[in-house]
């Protein structure tokens, strides 16, 4: 039953693990190069943080990074409509299970080794891909700490452990929608869109709820003032961008309060003179604006996640789509009577 499965298997199988086995050919022969121009950088930057040779150093390989972050990302969701729909749904489409079911093979025994063999072989290509690319991308990481961290949902999904959990995900909703429908395409369509749903529906509601956020309330200084949005009614100013210094953290919300705490949706006209000046003789008139400011009780209250819960934030999705990946395949032999 393995070797027939194999036999069935092994064309979709050859075509991702080829095109993954080119891809990290390539990972190991510029590796090397980036982590020797990575060491190059922090000797000339004396250890300390360089934020323009940094992004110098990170926009000069941008390209790459991106797209192998959209490869790892894509990856479960390319398993589940390859490899996951057609396993069954092909199967039945066609009437190709009753040449099996009809030579004493029990159909929950055809049904585990399938399920066994493919969800195998999603764990392992998803595995070694994000081993690989986390390897490879580690300089730009962390020389992108304050434009993109790892928990943000740009990077989290292409760089932990969970990979592994969508992966599994993916193919056994692949599996499930098949024996469902009972038609490959349709089957297909139906995969790639529950996971997209949910792909997007996890990082915006239940992943900045996997422990409660870390609220700071920031001084407004010159530092950290990049910007005033004077357009609001009446002259008064509709908001201030204020730059985060939380390398790494998730930023889930900054906004500007008063001193009762409360959301300033407008500040006073007075507000657009704590704007950067043009010239230096308007540095005067920024630090006044800045202490009125600052009297007035105004700051800015920062909701985030640190750094460190990315490893805990991997554990409870891989958790998670783990468990549902459980629940489809138990779906399906709940599907698949015995004879």
């Amino acid at each position: 039953m393995i070797w027939l499965t194999w036999r069935q298997f092994r064309v979709p199988a050859l075509a991702v693990f080829g095109a993954l086995g080119a891809v990290a050919a390539g990972l190991a022969l510029t590796g090397p190069g980036l982590y020797r121009e990575y060491a190059d950088l922090l000797a000339g930057c004396g250890g300390a943080f360089c934020p323009d040779a940094f992004d110098h150093f990170l926009f000069g390989h941008i390209g790459a990074q991106l797209g192998l972050t959209l490869l790892v990302t894509a990856l479960p969701g390319v398993l589940g409509v390859f490899w996951g729909a057609p396993l069954i749904g092909r199967e039945l489409e066609t009437g190709t299970q009753d040449l099996v079911w009809q030579q004493s093979v029990p159909r929950r025994r055809w049904l585990a080794v399938k399920l066994g063999v493919v969800g195998l072989g999603a764990i392992v290509a998803a595995g070694l891909t994000v081993l690989a690319v986390s390897w490879w991308s580690f300089p730009l990481d962390a020389t992108s700490t304050y434009l993109t961290p790892r928990l943000s949902p740009v990077l989290f999904d292409a760089r932990g452990f969970a990979v592994v959990g969508y992966a599994v995900f993916a193919v056994t909703l692949g599996a499930a929608a098949g024996l469902l429908i009972r038609r490959t395409v349709p089957a297909m369509a139906v995969t790639l869109a529950i996971f997209v749903a949910v792909q997007v529906i996890v990082p915006t509601l239940i992943r900045p709820r996997f422990a409660t956020p870390v609220r700071l309330a920031v001084a407004i200084t010159a530092k950290n003032l990049s910007g005033v949005d004077a357009s609001g009614p009446g002259g008064t100013v509709r908001g201030l961008r204020v730059d985060n210094e939380l390398p790494g953290a998730w930023i889930l919300a900054s906004e500007t309060v008063d001193s009762a705490g409360r959301t300033a949706a407008t500040l006073p006209a007075w507000v657009a003179d704590c704007a950067t000046p043009e010239a230096p003789s308007g540095e005067t008139t920024q630090r006044q604006c800045l202490d009125r400011l600052a009297a007035a009780g105004y700051r800015q209250l920062v909701t985030y996640h640190p750094p460190d819960r990315f490893w805990p934030f991997q554990a409870y999705e891989t958790a998670i789509f783990g468990l549902l990946g459980l629940l489809l395949a138990g779906l399906c032999f709940v599907r698949i009577r015995p004879r």
